[in-house]
């Protein structure tokens, strides 16, 4: 016990709270007015705990290393704003200042910008960006697609003012002049530049635009070619509808483009070679292939040969070729006897009709024909009778029915002056006015032609009545 103090200021009741104490509130505001003030941004190193981003887009996260741990959040604005993408287990430098919240007061760091510790923030992003893409199976080498060898139409996608066009162009021409170039301009570095390349791919694509397409650019530093390495621009690559070729012109680093395109050339002019092969070199090609393959057949034909002569050598075929030959010999002789029969044959059954005939004649001389020359005789007589009067009975018989045949002729009638009329497209002629009505189209048929006409009244009247209807009928 401190001297001067008694025992009942100890334990006794408390001293009343002075005039004008400060709320709770105000306190914390006054604490956080401090703190800003004597605290401003700072840079605070340290590994991210239980990162965690809400649905309104804030991080929150803590801060730790071997003996401390902070508090920290991000509002969604800010990390929006980051290249790479924070996780626990990440050592970073944070930019922020603290602040004691209010409703719980418990401090926080409030951060607004977030770098990798030892690692650029631009290289963390295209090394989780390259993961990413990779175990997607993006670059791998079973997508790749072989060139065509002579594209007639090679879409290139670069800036329609470098170097890199030039470049193409004058390749192009060199190696195989007159080939079909289609430039789709675009920028290949700053903003907006991510979004030119990847429509550009996509409409080549989508429009068959090329053969081939060449993506390229000339050299430059790292931070120039980063258009290459946007998200976008290496999808519309993978996603290509026809092959493509990188050429970014930096041998040194390798851009995602390289990685998604089928091909990857170091510079603009090596993309052109690679796709167009040189007309000389092609040529020399082929006639190297036209001997090689020339060469090739005469070694198989001496081979197939060598063979033929080693079977005619054995034992067992040895005589083969004399047999071979004997029985050729053999059927050509009999072919020729049997082509020789065969001409023989009309002449030989030629004679021997001749000779039936002379025995027949001989014979009906002798004994059939002087017997049966009266019998012939008499029963031609007998059929011809019969035959004409068979014809004029038929003769007769045939006159009745012509005149019946004419009398019941329709024609004949309407040659009195007489019609039928038919329901237009039907075949039964109408024989009542109770069988059409007013309207109803008709095909009446004379003696020559035929008329087309259409019912404009019904009335009754007698068959053949030629008078006209009274005005009583009428009404």
């Amino acid at each position: 016990m401190r001297p001067g103090r008694s025992l009942r200021s100890v334990g006794g009741p408390l001293a009343p709270p002075p005039v004008g104490a400060l709320t709770v509130s105000l306190f914390i505001a006054r604490l956080n007015g401090v703190l800003k003030n004597s605290l401003p941004d700072s840079w605070v190193k340290g590994e991210i705990v239980d990162w965690k981003v809400w649905s309104s887009g804030h991080a929150y996260f803590s801060l730790k290393d071997r003996s401390a741990t902070l508090e920290a959040m991000m509002f969604g604005s800010d990390r929006q704003r980051l290249v790479f993408r924070p996780g626990s287990g990440m050592e970073v430098l944070a930019l922020g200042r603290p602040e004691v919240y209010a409703p719980n007061g418990r401090m926080k760091l409030i951060v607004s910008a977030l770098e990798p510790a030892g690692l650029g923030a631009l290289q963390l992003a295209f090394e989780q960006l390259k993961a990413r893409l990779s175990a997607e199976g993006l670059f791998d080498a079973e997508r790749k697609r072989r060139l065509p060898l002579l594209p007639s139409r090679i879409a290139v996608v670069t800036s329609p003012r470098g170097a890199a066009i030039q470049d193409i162009l004058k390749v192009l021409s060199h190696r195989f002049g007159g080939v079909n170039v289609v430039i789709f301009p675009v920028s290949v570095q700053g903003i907006g530049a991510p979004e030119e390349i990847a429509r550009a791919v996509r409409m080549v694509s989508e429009h068959r635009a090329g053969d081939v397409v060449i993506v390229a650019r000339g050299g430059g530093s790292k931070d120039d070619l980063s258009a290459f390495n946007d998200e976008g621009v290496v999808r519309a690559i993978a996603g290509s509808a026809i092959p493509t070729v990188a050429a970014i012109g930096h041998e040194i680093d390798v851009s995602l483009a390289d990685l998604a395109a089928d091909v990857r050339a170091a510079t603009p002019s090596q993309a052109a070679e690679i796709v167009m092969a040189s007309r000389d070199e092609l040529l020399r090609t082929l006639l190297s292939r036209t001997r090689e393959l020339g060469n090739l057949w005469e070694v198989r034909m001496q081979r197939s040969r060598n063979r033929l002569l080693a079977e005619e050598g054995r034992r067992a075929f040895r005589g083969f070729p004399a047999a071979v030959s004997v029985a050729g010999m053999n059927a050509r002789r009999l072919s020729q006897s049997v082509v020789a029969a065969f001409k023989n044959l009309p002449l030989v059954y030629r004679e021997r009709l001749l000779r039936e005939e002379g025995a027949l004649d001989s014979w009906l001389l002798r004994a059939a024909l002087p017997a049966r020359a009266e019998e012939v005789e008499e029963e031609s007589l007998a059929l011809v009778t019969a035959m004409r009067r068979r014809l004029n009975e038929s003769g007769t018989a045939l006159g009745a029915l012509a005149s019946h045949l004419d009398a019941v002729n329709p024609l004949r009638i309407l040659s009195r002056g007489y019609a039928v009329v038919y329901p237009r497209g039907e075949r039964t002629p109408v024989r009542s006015f109770r069988e059409v009505a007013p309207g109803d189209p008709l095909d009446i048929l004379l003696s020559e032609g035929r008329l087309e006409a259409s019912v404009t009244r019904t009335a009754p009247g007698l068959p053949g009545s030629l008078e006209r209807p009274t005005n009583e009928e009428k009404e």
